[in-house]
């Protein structure tokens, strides 16, 4: 753990030594030459940025502290529940990550997070480290290195801009998140186009004499018909094909599949798959609507995977879907982005006292499928929240949700299962 924080002090020292340094560098001698231009420094949207005067080169800030808090209650209002589940509080993100412009094409971006530690996740998280080229002229780019496999709008969203504190279950459970790979991009004004190669998660990785690694691959396109601020309405379709990752946790040609039931202060994860062995391969699928008016933001998912498998095992289905609705009170709306497909951030609050919103989801997750012989679990929750933006920096969120389990909700058979709870969780977001 001592040598954890002693990365992130060093990390977080070599970054303001490297910012210091941008007032010396017509002092310097920097390796290449004498290329070198004047850098302005500006605050933008609560962020950072230091930027050439032609534009062509830029770096920024966009780190964020996520302070989360939450308690778990039985049905009856005690705390009776029939796990035991944990009250508490925890960092939920730390992250600090530098993005940048480089010679007007390339973009390149760093992200580290140092959260608390638990006994599933390490402090120490690789999220985005990539590099992009942009085509000069032509809406078209190319990317590679760590980032999310294009497959789940709201996996896809940036986590400081979620409407609830966490996603979905579903959106947890199908959606792998963060992967290395290379993924292409083509976008115009009323839609996007991406395709991806997608590898392993970085430290999972096993001795390549013994196996080689798991691959996807990901198709996702994107369209907004209506497009205009404040009025936006997208459809997407996504699909990937993926054979099983090698790692050392899982023996070959076995996957797993699971979920928290959408709060992460009490850690473990009632619905889960558990080894699912002989697997070929297994297709994943997934559709997207999002309608934003003014105030107004509704978005739907449904995402299914068909799990093939060898000697003539069962195939295995699972799936899910969410419905969100918003509603900012008074009157901000939401940007789009039709080049990425995703939504961005409540616009900054009209008021000098700041923006309010409510916003409610429903959440239908089945990792069960009886004739495969897969009892991973069923959960149908109901999530409720209040968000208060006092300014494009803070965001404080009240989340109340009632979660229905079935009783193969078990992680595995580790824990009790119909154990329907609520709970009330909190959170406070700096984002820098």
């Amino acid at each position: 753990m001592k040598n954890r924080y002693n990365l992130a002090a060093m990390f977080i020292v070599a970054i303001l030594i490297v910012s210091a340094g941008l007032s010396f560098a017509q002092d310097s001698k920097v390796p290449g030459g004498a290329d070198k231009k004047p850098l302005g420094a500006e605050m933008r949207n609560g962020k950072l940025v230091f930027e050439s005067e032609d534009g062509d080169f830029r770096w920024w800030f966009d780190s964020r502290i996520q302070f989360d808090g939450a308690m778990y209650l039985a049905p009856d209002f005690t705390e009776n529940t029939k796990n035991g589940m944990s009250n508490g509080f925890h960092f939920r993100r730390l992250t600090f990550a530098i993005k940048a412009i480089l010679y007007r094409d390339w973009e390149a971006e760093v992200d580290i997070d140092f959260r608390e530690d638990s006994d599933v996740d390490e402090q120490n998280e690789l999220r985005d480290m990539w590099i992009k080229y942009n085509v000069p002229d032509v809406n078209l780019s190319f990317m590679v290195g760590h980032f999310k496999e294009p497959f789940g709008m709201e996996r896809l969203n940036s986590s400081r801009l979620l409407t609830f504190l966490e996603r979905s279950s579903i959106s947890s459970a199908l959606p792998m998140g963060r992967r290395v790979g290379a993924l292409v991009r083509y976008w115009s004004d009323w839609y996007q186009l991406s395709g991806a190669i997608m590898g392993h998660e970085p430290a999972t990785r096993i001795d390549k004499g013994q196996r080689d690694e798991g691959y996807s691959t990901n198709l996702r396109a994107s369209f907004a018909p209506i497009n205009d601020f404040g009025h936006n309405f997208h459809f997407g379709l996504a699909g990937s094909y993926k054979i099983p990752d090698a790692t050392s946790e899982l023996r070959p040609n076995t996957i797993e599949l699971s979920s928290r039931t959408e709060s992460y202060v009490f850690d473990p994860k009632f619905l889960h798959t558990g080894d699912i062995n002989d697997v070929n391969y297994y297709l994943r699928g997934g559709t997207e609507l999002m309608y934003i008016n003014g105030p107004l933001y509704l978005q739907t998912e449904f995402m299914a995977t068909t799990i093939e498998r060898f000697y003539g095992k069962p195939t295995v289905n699972l799936g899910g879907g969410y419905f969100t609705a918003a509603y900012v009170l008074t009157g901000e709306t939401r940007y789009y982005y039709v080049d990425e497909g995703e939504v961005g951030p409540v616009q900054k609050p009209k008021n000098s006292w700041g923006a309010v919103e409510v916003a409610a989801r429903y959440t239908h997750t089945n990792l069960n499928d009886s004739e495969a012989g897969v009892k991973g679990g069923m959960a149908n929750q109901y999530m409720f929240g209040i968000n208060y933006y006092p300014n494009p920096s803070i965001k404080l969120q009240f989340n109340y949700s009632f979660v229905n389990l079935d009783e193969y909700a078990t992680r595995k058979g580790n824990l009790r299962g119909d154990d329907d709870h609520q709970f009330f969780q909190v959170r406070f977001q700096a984002s820098l």
